[in-house]
């Protein structure tokens, strides 16, 4: 049986466009990864309600990314990003105001922490 090359090429186009318009697999996935919430006690409830004043007064910023996925191969397209949760912002709060680290906030730590968070450099 001979084949006619124009036909060849016309049964690969059709094939082609057949397997273009049948559509793509396609994953769109955003994860939230969040640490639990560190331990923490207070001296007195004057600590507790400064500390929480405090990192009220921040504005909640949009949670950060910390990675982001993209793979796209062909007929396949796969983007995942993963973002940090919010315990994160407490935990670094709570690490950054109970200096001695004995898992209690008194009123003196309170008051230094209120006096310089957010940290320069966070």
């Amino acid at each position: 049986m001979k084949t006619h090359p124009h036909s060849l090429l016309t049964a690969t186009l059709l094939g082609s466009v057949l397997l273009v318009a049948s559509g793509c697999i396609s994953t769109r996935e955003t994860v939230t990864v969040d640490a639990p919430r560190i331990a923490v006690a207070f001296a007195s409830e004057k600590a507790g309600r400064l500390f929480y004043e405090t990192l009220a007064r921040q504005p909640d910023s949009p949670p950060r990314e910390e990675k982001h996925t993209h793979v796209n191969f062909i007929l396949i397209d796969v983007d995942q990003r993963t973002l940090v949760g919010p315990n994160r912002r407490f935990n670094e709060a709570v690490t950054f105001c109970d200096t001695n680290h004995d898992a209690t906030i008194t009123e003196m730590e309170a008051e230094v922490f209120a006096a310089n968070w957010p940290p320069a450099n966070g």
